[in-house]
């Protein structure tokens, strides 16, 4: 797997964090869910997973696997520590206060959010599609960080890619919804010919206002469904469309 084929977050590294969102090349997994296919459940061998995962925590010099949960485009939080596994448990958002943990969130269009407060030792892994963004789950994992200890003042946060305005159409109950889940998301939606919506600008605009600075903000603003040759896209693709891992870890010797 060639060090290209992930986004490493220099925000994070700053602070002696991981953070990273892999691409689709680097693993097994055969078309077409060629190649770094982190999705179950969809056609890809669970063996294909399992090289995957091993591959990732290899080259990424990640603690331990990571934790990843049953996402259902909620607001839901767990609370993970220690070496990972894929949970039953329905979470949108998984949080940590244990050095050595790793937390994952799986996307294919939707957005991967990496927050970490790097003083606390507190960090999180949120997975906001449209319905996640409309209920600020952002915001929510920000205020499980804050229940922990994590201060909103010292919160970094990494916006993955997903899915971007140009191709991401929507219909009135989703338009309507988001438009309404935060002070300005109204301009985030495009009401031209067709209803289109930004869930990055969004989900941004959500976590400066629930306390995070500007500065403590970073993105990658790759379009998934635009680019079939380094991400998946299930608005592209449908049922042949792997999964990302979006990560985060507290590395063992924090």
């Amino acid at each position: 797997m060639a060090e290209e084929a992930l986004l490493r977050s220099r925000l994070f590294e700053q602070h002696n964090i991981i953070g990273l969102f892999t691409q689709r090349s680097g693993g097994v997994s055969p078309q077409p869910f060629d190649s770094f296919n982190f999705g179950s459940g969809l056609g890809d061998s669970e063996c294909n997973i399992e090289k995957n995962l091993k591959v990732l925590v290899e080259i990424c010099g990640l603690p331990n696997r990571p934790h990843q949960a049953k996402q259902v485009h909620g607001t839901n939080s767990q609370l993970f520590v220690g070496p990972g596994c894929i949970h039953p448990d329905e979470a949108d958002i998984l949080i940590s206060n244990q050095q050595g943990t790793a937390l994952g969130a799986r996307t294919a269009d939707c957005l991967p959010v990496l927050l970490a407060d790097p003083e606390a030792g507190i960090i999180a892994a949120v997975h906001a599609g449209w319905r996640g963004t409309a209920a600020s789950v952002v915001c929510r994992g920000v205020a499980e960080m804050i229940k922990l200890g994590a201060s909103k003042g010292k919160i970094i946060a990494s916006l993955g890619p997903c899915i971007g305005p140009c191709c991401f159409k929507v219909g009135e109950e989703a338009a309507d919804q988001l438009s309404n889940c935060c002070k300005g998301a109204e301009t985030c939606i495009s009401r031209s010919s067709d209803l289109h919506a930004d869930i990055r600008s969004i989900n941004r605009l959500q976590l400066l206002q629930c306390g995070l600075h500007e500065s403590h903000i970073e993105s990658f603003d790759a379009c998934t469904a635009c680019h079939p040759k380094h991400y998946y896209s299930y608005r592209r693709d449908g049922d042949k469309s792997g999964r990302h891992l979006g990560v985060v870890a507290l590395p063992a010797n924090t």
